[in-house]
């Protein structure tokens, strides 16, 4: 009876290391085909977040059991979605639908303000081409026209994230328990550090997102802009993509302007232009003061990068994907592979 095959003792290192890329791409291949559903489970885990946040709040008002905060803090996050959507669809439906609708007339209002001398049309002629070759707004379109299948996304992800949030364990312990055993502290720790700086990082967006739709709703009323109320609202809420998100909301307050004559325009981008210095130079350093320390142009391209592999749901999750990419960096490689002393998230800050 022939033996079963036996590679020999010289070929087997040869052989693991086969088998490790072979599944490392076989993995890879995978969540190439799955990226959307990658991205709603990690949404899933990022409004398990939030829900347990919600709840620790309503501990530290003086609700002690657990399992009640817990209840009332999913309570609080689905009221405030109820709120956003109430404000969305009901309140300022149609003056964002108009938005929407007169978009086109909106760009040629702002080419017809600013492209009246040769460097404003040269910036036109640039932002054209650039939108007309992104990627990003490529996928934009496509979101706008399945607006059924964004809504059950995000039916999915709220699902999700109430599951995970009422009993994380069995998420982290299989986290830990895929890892080889010498590295499960590592793990365990990482992920406590990851979980504190998502927090964190909510904790600063609300902040900046409520201090945003103030700053810009108020300034444009000052401005004469219509629909100013609207238009503050979509300006906070773009505050959760960093960067490419504001940018993107300037441009209805502009048109808006630009159709409405007379000295509007200028005093909307004046406003526009006081509103960044004040969150340049006092909002951002003040809410991300605690905060993981992420270098704003990796932030940038990131974004830009996500938009244009994963389409808007990449836009939408980049900031949170980067500061858990950025802490699971400095915590599995740079601390414990290269033994750097780096300091962790602070543990104060979310007190």
């Amino acid at each position: 009876m022939t033996a079963p095959f036996r590679p020999r003792e010289e070929d087997r290192p040869y052989l693991r290391r086969l088998l490790y890329t072979l599944a490392i791409a076989a993995v890879l291949i995978v969540a190439w085909r799955a990226a959307d559903l990658l991205l709603l489970a990690f949404g899933s885990i990022l409004g398990a977040v939030v829900i347990q946040s919600a709840g620790r709040m309503f501990e530290k008002l003086g609700v002690r059991n657990g399992d009640v905060a817990l209840g009332l803090g999913i309570l609080f996050c689905l009221a405030v979605l109820g709120v956003m959507g109430y404000l969305l669809t009901v309140q300022f439906g149609v003056q964002i639908a108009n938005l929407i609708d007169n978009l086109p007339e909106t760009v040629a209002a702002i080419e017809r303000a600013v492209g009246a001398n040769p460097v404003g049309a040269a910036v036109v002629k640039a932002v054209r081409a650039a939108v007309a070759g992104s990627a990003i707004a490529d996928r934009l379109g496509q979101l706008v026209a399945g607006v059924g299948q964004v809504l059950l996304n995000f039916v999915i992800v709220l699902i999700g994230a109430m599951f995970i949030a009422s009993n994380p364990g069995p998420y982290r312990r299989a986290a830990i328990l895929l890892t080889p055993h010498g590295g499960r502290p590592t793990m365990d720790r990482a992920l406590g550090e990851i979980g504190i700086a998502l927090r964190l990082w909510l904790k600063a967006k609300l902040i900046a997102m409520t201090a945003m739709t103030v700053l810009i709703g108020s300034s444009l009323w000052l401005a004469g802009v219509e629909h100013w109320l609207a238009l503050g609202l979509l300006g906070g809420l773009s505050e959760f993509v960093p960067y490419v998100g504001p940018a993107v909301a300037m441009l209805p307050a502009i048109g808006i302007a630009a159709t409405q004559g007379g000295s509007v325009l200028s005093y909307t981008l004046i406003a526009f232009l006081v509103v960044r210095v004040v969150e340049a130079w006092m909002i951002t350093p003040l809410v991300n003061r605690q905060v993981v320390n992420i270098p704003p142009a990796l932030t940038l391209f990131v974004i830009l990068g996500a938009g244009a592999v994963f389409g808007i749901y990449g836009v939408f999750f980049a900031g949170a994907l980067l500061v858990v990419a950025y802490v699971g960096v400095r915590e599995l490689y740079l601390r414990d592979t290269l033994g750097e002393d780096i300091d962790g998230v602070p543990q104060d800050a979310m007190t």
